[in-house]
């Protein structure tokens, strides 16, 4: 088996929420939502290397933290950069030499599948890189001017993490300079003519950016441990 790493990406804030806590350190059913996304890939390969990426002034409150919640998962902390881009190449830096394999996941992705994280693994290191990805529901238009045109959904998918690649296929990717349409660490990869391996990903695996995401959250939760 293949050395794996995931580096945590958690360089939000709580603005769109309206609290000062940012995002990432908000309670979710009794610890901290990023506590959850931790555990989510421990549960897969306790023995992967864990980078987290925090801003600098994160950096105190996240110490705390772990002291509150006795959190003993070991780690290395990151400092984060001015855009994601650059967050996630601090973070690419920081791998340990033998890591064949890694994962960038979201911080506010907590409920990520273990399918999920299994099926990117292995994709990755088939292909090289993979992308959990979710067929698009909801009609969708493009604003053009004062109109709008309707987009055919069945050519367009929803993008989530875990991204996961190669090790020195992303390196080698992030040796870039940052440019403004690098939204995603996939789209990094194909800037450098990587392809990228579709995989289906799981409809639980949502982004927490506001208080209704942390409701539903709190809802999928419950759920789960009624079942």
């Amino acid at each position: 088996m293949p050395k794996r790493a995931v580096i945590i990406v958690a360089g939000g804030t709580g603005t769109r929420m309206n609290s000062k806590i940012a995002k990432q350190f908000l309670p979710l059913a009794g610890k901290p939502v990023i506590f959850h996304t931790f555990e989510a890939f421990a549960r897969f390969d306790s023995e992967m290397q864990f980078i987290l990426v925090l801003f600098p002034g994160l950096i105190d409150q996240w110490e705390e933290l772990t002291k509150t919640h006795n959190f003993k998962l070991n780690h290395t902390v990151v400092l984060g950069g001015e855009e994601r881009f650059h967050s996630v190449r601090n973070g690419l830096e920081a791998l340990a030499p033998d890591v064949e394999i890694v994962a960038i996941h979201d911080a506010v992705r907590p409920l990520v599948s273990q399918s999920t994280i299994s099926k990117c693994m292995e994709a990755a290191e088939k292909f090289g890189a993979a992308i959990p990805v979710l067929p698009v529901i909801d009609s969708i238009r493009k604003i053009k001017g004062s109109t709008s045109i309707p987009i055919p959904r069945h050519e367009l998918v929803a993008v989530q993490t875990p991204q996961c690649f190669k090790t020195d296929l992303i390196k080698k990717a992030y040796q870039a300079s940052y440019n403004i349409a690098f939204t995603d660490d996939a789209s990094v990869a194909a800037s450098a003519n990587f392809a990228v391996e579709l995989v289906e990903g799981n409809r639980t695996n949502l982004k927490i950016t506001t208080s209704e995401d942390l409701a539903i959250a709190e809802a999928l939760l419950a759920y789960g441990k009624e079942k």
